[in-house]
């Protein structure tokens, strides 16, 4: 995946520049969901759940460890066993998730919106490039009700990616 210089990622699931993504028509298991706010919630970076059309419910810090705790009691009731080849496909399945909410991955869908929009001068063979991108690492996917990271950004600074990529 492209690298945005200028940008720290504070974390990884997303949400950046009032940008909305279209719910996938294909549930996430309760068990991935829950791995990934785990996996999100765990980076400490600012995580906020989408409220309404345009606004934004921060997770305050004394609250990110019973947040977490609530999100493991999921996990453990939901998930498959430890160590077992279907938890590993949970596992998996979660960190592709956790991917496809990752703040690169709305600028990445952002930026396909753009090069799609009629007014664009990009060659067809770049927004062909994007479209592959969007569709390999950054597919729709649910966004309502669960933490996303918020992006931070800082000048001159390299991006931080989240483990798996």
């Amino acid at each position: 995946m492209r690298m945005h210089t200028g940008c720290l990622i504070a974390a990884a699931p997303f949400f950046c520049s009032g940008s909305a993504i279209a719910q996938t028509t294909h549930p996430v298991s309760q068990c991935v969901d829950a791995l990934e706010q785990v996996t999100a919630l765990e980076i400490m970076a600012p995580a906020y759940k989408i409220v309404g059309t345009d606004s934004r419910h921060y997770l305050d810090d004394a609250d990110r460890p019973a947040e977490i705790a609530r999100l493991r009691k999921i996990v453990s009731a939901s998930c498959s066993k430890q160590k077992s080849k279907a938890r590993q496909n949970e596992e998996a399945e979660a960190v592709r998730l956790h991917e496809a909410r990752s703040p690169e991955c709305a600028l990445e869908r952002d930026k396909l919106s753009g090069m799609e929009q009629p007014s664009s001068r990009e060659a067809r063979s770049s927004v062909e490039d994007q479209r592959k991108l969007v569709a390999e690492h950054c597919p729709a996917v649910p966004t309502a009700n669960v933490w996303l990271l918020q992006i931070v950004w800082q000048q001159n600074a390299p991006m931080v990616l989240p483990a798996g990529r």
